[in-house]
C-alpha cells in the first residue's frame, strides 16, 4: 500500500470515529478539505523541487512568470500584488531579490513618477523559457488520468469553491493568506 492510500485510509477511519461521536459532522466536506490541503502541500513541494535548482522561491517564480506573460513584460507592483496574491511588503522583498539577480528592472513610471514599473530582463525571460518546460512533464503525469473535459470541469468546481472560501473569509473580516 502506498503512503497516500494509507494516509487516506487513516483519515477516513478517523472521520468515521469522529462522526460516530458527532453525528452532525459534514464528513464529506471535511474529507474534501483535508484532501485539498494535502494536494496543495504536495503540489507546492513539487513546484519547489522544480524551481529550487534555479534559486527561486515560489513567490519569486510567480512574479517572474507573471511579468513574462505581460504583453510588454512589465507591470506596476500593485498590479502584480493582485495577480500573484502578494502583499505590498512582500512584493517589495520579491522585487528586491529579482532586481538583485538581474531578472527584472525597477524604474519610475513615465506617466507617474510616484509609481514604479517592474520589467522582466532578457536574463529573466531566458530563465522562464528554461524553467517552465521542466514543469510540463510532472504536470502531465499528475493529470494523466483526467481528460481535458474533466480538467475543465474540475477547474470550474475549484473556482466555485475558491469563491465560496473568499465569501466565508470576508464574512469573518479576514482576507485570504497566500
Amino acid at each position: 500500500m502506498n503512503t497516500t492510500s494509507f494516509q487516506y485510509a487513516k483519515l477516513d477511519a478517523n472521520l468515521e470515529r469522529l462522526q460516530a461521536r458527532m453525528p452532525d459532522l459534514p464528513k464529506s466536506s471535511v474529507l474534501l478539505s483535508r484532501l485539498l490541503q494535502h494536494i496543495g502541500r504536495g503540489m507546492a513541494s513539487m513546484l519547489e523541487i522544480q524551481i529550487r535548482p534555479f534559486g527561486l522561491t515560489e513567490a519569486e517564480f510567480r512574479v517572474l512568470t507573471t511579468l513574462f506573460s505581460q504583453p510588454e513584460g512589465c507591470a506596476h507592483p500593485s498590479d502584480l500584488c493582485a495577480k500573484t496574491s502578494q502583499s505590498p511588503a512582500n512584493m517589495s522583498r520579491i522585487s528586491d531579490a529579482l532586481v538583485g539577480r538581474d531578472l527584472i528592472t525597477r524604474l519610475s513610471s513615465l506617466h507617474d513618477r510616484r509609481k514604479m514599473v517592474l520589467r522582466i530582463t532578457e536574463q529573466g525571460e531566458e530563465l522562464v523559457r528554461r524553467l517552465l518546460p521542466t514543469m510540463y512533464g510532472p504536470l502531465r503525469e499528475m493529470f494523466r488520468d483526467f481528460s481535458e473535459d474533466q480538467q475543465l470541469q474540475l477547474i470550474e468546481q475549484l473556482k466555485l469553491l475558491s469563491t465560496r472560501l473568499d465569501q466565508a473569509l470576508s464574512q469573518h473580516g479576514t482576507d485570504r493568506v497566500e
